[in-house]
C-alpha cells in the first residue's frame, strides 16, 4: 500500500473510532460548520474533518511569447482537528498536490487562556499575509516578500497570547517534518506582535503589526538563495540571488491595515539580511504590498486572532442570492538587488488586479491578472503577463 493510501486509511480509522466511541456513549452532538463536528455533550471531546481543494488554471506570456498555459491542483489537502479533555486542541493536515504528500499542519495545543503553548509544525510567526489561510486570502498568491524570504511552516514550540485586541506569539523552531538538509539543523527564533483597535462601528478596525525571525541554516550548508515567481504559481522565477555565501539570515516586517466595513485597506514590508561569512559584506533584500479591495454586496472582511478570517456571506448563490462579490488591486515589490555585495537577482514590480465571486461562506471562484516588470538581472527589461483563475472549496 502507498504512503498516501496508508495516512489516508489512518485518518478514516481514526475519525470512524472516534465517531463509534461516542455513539456508543449515547452522548453527543452533531454540528455542521463546512463539515460535520462531532463533540461530547460536555464539549471535552470534540473531531472534524477538514479540507481544501484548489483548482487552478493560468497562462503566462513573457517578452518571448506564450510562456505557460496549464493548470494544477494547487492545494488538496485532508485532515482532522479536534479537542480533547477540554484544554488540549489538535490538529493534523496533510496536501496531496503536486504529486506528493506532504504534512502541512501537525499539531497539539495547550489552551490556556488568556495564553496557549502550540507544539508541532505550524507556520512561523511572521506577517500578516502569512498568518492568514490562503483560504482567506484576497489574491491567488501572497505578497512576494513572504515566498522570496521562506516565510513557512516549521517544527517547534510556541507560545500564544490573544487578548484585549492584542496578540504575541514567539517560539523557537528546528526542521521541517517533511524532511530536512542536515542531522544538526539549525534553529530558527521568531516573533510577531499585533494591535487591533475597533474604529467607527462593530466592522471597523485597525490592524498595526510586526514580527521578526533569526534562522540558523542547517549544519553544513553554507549558501541561502532568494527568488520570486511573478503572480501566479505555474509562472518560472524571474528574479534570483542564486546561490551566495551565508549561514544564517534575519527578518523583520512591519503590517498596517484597515477595514471599514465592505472596504479594506492592507500593506505590509520586509527587510531581510544575510549575514556574511568568513569576513564577507552582509546582503540585505527587502519586498512589500500595498492593496485596496470592496465588497461590492456589502459584506466585510473576517478577522480573528490578528489575522483575516472568513468573509460570511449574506446571500449565498444556492440559497436564490448573488453571492458576494470583492473587486481589488494591489502594488507588490520584492527587490533582491545588493550592489554592495555584489549580488544582482533583480527587482520585480508588480500590478494585481482581482475579482472573487464568493457562491458561499466556503467555496469562491478567483481570477486575477497581473503585470510585473523586472529591472536588473539576467532577466532585466522582462515584462510578464499573468492572468489566473482558482476555483476553490474548504471544509
Amino acid at each position: 500500500m502507498s504512503a498516501s493510501k496508508q495516512i489516508l486509511a489512518t485518518l478514516g480509522t481514526t475519525v470512524l473510532l472516534a465517531s463509534t466511541s461516542v455513539t456508543h456513549a449515547q452522548d453527543f452532538n452533531v454540528t455542521w460548520k463546512g463539515a460535520p463536528e462531532i463533540a461530547s455533550a460536555d464539549g471535552n471531546f470534540k473531531i472534524k474533518i477538514r479540507g481544501r481543494l484548489f483548482t487552478d488554471w493560468a497562462t503566462v506570456s513573457d517578452n518571448s511569447g506564450k510562456a505557460v498555459d496549464a493548470t494544477e491542483f494547487r492545494a488538496a489537502r485532508l485532515g482532522v482537528e479536534g479537542v480533547v479533555m477540554k484544554d488540549v486542541k489538535y490538529k493534523l493536515e496533510l496536501d496531496f498536490a503536486g504529486n506528493q504528500t506532504n504534512i502541512t499542519d501537525a499539531t497539539m495545543e495547550l489552551a490556556l487562556k488568556p495564553v496557549s503553548v502550540v507544539i508541532g509544525q505550524f507556520k512561523t510567526p511572521t506577517s500578516l499575509e502569512e498568518q492568514t489561510s490562503s483560504r482567506f486570502t484576497t489574491f491567488l498568491e501572497r505578497g512576494s516578500f513572504t515566498d522570496a524570504f521562506s516565510l513557512s511552516r516549521q517544527v517547534g514550540i510556541a507560545a500564544n497570547y490573544n487578548q484585549d485586541n492584542v496578540t504575541f506569539k514567539a517560539g523557537v523552531f528546528q526542521g521541517n517534518a517533511n524532511g530536512g538538509s542536515g542531522t544538526i539543523q539549525g534553529r530558527t527564533y521568531a516573533g510577531r506582535v499585533t494591535f487591533a483597535p475597533q474604529i467607527g462601528n462593530d466592522d471597523g478596525f485597525i490592524h498595526i503589526g510586526a514580527s521578526a525571525f533569526h534562522r540558523k541554516n542547517d549544519d553544513g550548508d553554507l549558501t541561502i538563495r532568494y527568488r520570486q515567481r511573478p503572480h501566479h504559481h505555474l509562472a518560472d522565477r524571474y528574479v534570483n540571488t542564486d546561490q551566495f555565501p551565508s549561514d544564517s539570515d534575519t527578518f523583520f516586517g512591519v503590517e498596517l491595515a484597515g477595514v471599514m466595513g465592505p472596504l479594506s485597506a492592507q500593506a505590509e514590508w520586509g527587510w531581510m539580511k544575510a549575514s556574511g561569512i568568513n569576513g564577507g559584506m552582509d546582503a540585505k533584500f527587502n519586498g512589500g504590498y500595498v492593496d485596496v479591495s470592496y465588497i461590492i454586496t456589502g459584506e466585510s472582511r473576517g478577522y480573528k486572532g490578528g489575522t483575516f478570517d472568513r468573509i460570511k456571506v449574506n446571500n449565498p448563490v444556492f440559497g436564490g442570492g448573488t453571492g458576494a462579490w470583492q473587486v481589488a488591486a494591489r502594488y507588490d515589490v520584492i527587490d533582491l538587488t545588493d550592489t554592495n555585495a555584489a549580488i544582482i537577482g533583480g527587482k520585480q514590480t508588480s500590478y494585481i488586479f482581482g475579482v472573487n465571486w464568493l457562491l458561499n461562506n466556503y467555496s469562491r471562484i478567483m481570477a486575477n491578472y497581473s503585470r510585473s516588470d523586472i529591472d536588473g538581472g539576467v532577466n532585466d527589461g522582462e515584462e510578464i503577463d499573468t492572468f489566473g483563475v482558482r476555483f476553490a472549496v474548504d471544509w
